[in-house]
């Protein structure tokens, strides 16, 4: 089976688009778990202020309200890792756009290539490149 040939169209984004959108992804994803997490300590006030007011305080709650908020933290633990995971994938392709020079293909990018300048630089990295 061989892979599929995808036609160049206008409406298609290029390389550099496609990158930006998928770090604003990633950002957008990290600021939506940051108010989960707000929410999450929020609920954990208000529910201890509860709890320290109530004189029959029932450890049943406490122990059913500890696994409801572990089950969240779980939850949010493991889509940080798949943000994670698409970070890397989206450094993986920039890091391949950046490096296309022959005597970098089989060293490790991140170390190897030059720096993100302009055309004509004159740094010491691009007069070493």
């Amino acid at each position: 089976m061989s892979m599929p040939i995808v036609p160049k169209q206008p409406h298609r984004p290029d390389l550099d688009k496609v990158i930006i959108d998928l770090l604003e992804s990633i950002a957008l994803e990290e600021v939506a778990l940051s108010h989960l997490l707000n929410a999450e300590a929020e609920k954990i006030q208000s529910f201890l202020c509860k709890f320290h007011e109530d004189h029959k305080a029932d450890y049943v709650k406490l122990i059913s309200f500890n696994n409801s908020v572990n089950s969240t933290l779980s939850s949010i633990v493991m889509k940080e890792f798949l943000l994670l995971r698409k970070l890397e994938t989206t450094l993986q392709i920039t890091d391949e756009k950046v490096c296309k020079k022959k005597d970098h293909k089989d060293k490790p990018h991140r170390k190897k290539c030059p720096p993100l300048c302009p055309p004509g630089c004159k740094c010491d990295e691009c007069k070493q490149a």
